[in-house]
């Protein structure tokens, strides 16, 4: 008779929870992104595009541009990490400019400054890490002259797209290459390319070059907000990317007009230094229909 008391009240335990049953391996959120990249330099706000088809650079070039091709890595979503070392602040010790620590507070520059602020203080010029949740990686090349732009879905994470409690604070998009092909004139009277016309080939190997973008307010998983966690992510390649580029001072091998590892290699550092001043914007969109943009 025990046995079966015991078996009838854990089924009825079952049934008063039944409503309540939570789904095996799933997280606090539930992470889906998206990735919109095109060159901001052929919008027609930028006034840079010709009705002819040819770019203007700002220093009288201008390129007609057959191909140009930027490949990601991944997008990450990170946190910052407390450090580690202790940051607590010691009244027998006090910071520069204060003194005559006592009864919970210091004199600081003619101010009582409390122990908690100090303390604040200390804490918050401590190094600080970044750990990274969740990787969402892609691993293609993506067409920046795309007329509406090159769209990506990420649609696989590492470790998991299930995201465990916590927050996150920044995303870091990760580059590895950059490819362009087009032809080169010189708009100028100067007539600095003696009147040719090369092709101009750059293939740069960006090796993880990174776009960070933090969060004006942290995204939170737990359970007191909307599950699904969808991140839309839009890299306007910078309007000055080929800008500053003295295209008559590169040698050229057999007419053309490289930028590589082993060609003219000041000016593909100046392009690099170019397409990582771009700006990227992100927008979390919950399942409440809410948009966070930041």
């Amino acid at each position: 008779m025990r046995t079966l008391f015991i078996t009838m009240a854990a089924a009825s335990l079952i049934a008063i929870c039944g409503c309540t049953t939570l789904e095996d391996g799933q997280g606090f959120a539930g992470l889906a992104g998206e990735l919109e990249a095109r060159f901001a330099g052929l919008d027609a706000t930028a006034g840079r595009l010709g009705a002819d088809g040819w770019f203007k650079t700002d220093n009288a070039f201008e390129l007609k541009l057959s191909s140009l091709a930027l490949t990601v890595r991944d997008l990450r979503l990170q946190a910052a990490a407390a450090a580690a070392k202790s940051c607590t602040f010691d009244p027998q010790n006090p910071p520069a400019g204060c003194g005559g620590c006592h009864g919970g507070h210091c004199h600081c520059g003619g101010k009582l400054v409390s122990y908690a602020d100090l303390e604040a203080q200390a804490c918050s010029g401590a190094a600080a890490g970044v750990t990274t949740v969740a990787t969402l990686p892609l691993g293609r090349a993506l067409d920046l002259l795309a007329k509406e732009g090159a769209d990506a879905d990420l649609t696989t994470c590492t470790p998991s797209c299930e995201l465990g409690a916590g927050k996150v604070d920044r995303v870091l998009l990760r580059l590895d290459r950059l490819t362009l092909a087009a032809t080169l004139r010189d708009r100028s009277a100067a007539q600095r390319l003696g009147g040719a016309q090369p092709a101009v080939k750059v293939d740069l190997n960006l090796g993880g070059a990174a776009l960070e973008k933090r969060l004006a307010a942290a995204e939170k998983m737990d359970r007191h907000v909307p599950y699904p966690m969808d991140l839309h992510a839009q890299l306007p390649v910078a309007v000055g990317l080929l800008d500053g580029v003295a295209w008559h001072q590169l040698s050229r091998q057999q007419g053309v007009l490289r930028v590589d590892a082993t060609h003219n290699k000041a000016a593909g550092e100046a392009l690099i230094t170019s397409l990582v001043a771009s700006k990227l914007a992100v927008t979390v969109t919950r399942d409440d229909h809410s948009d966070h943009q930041h």
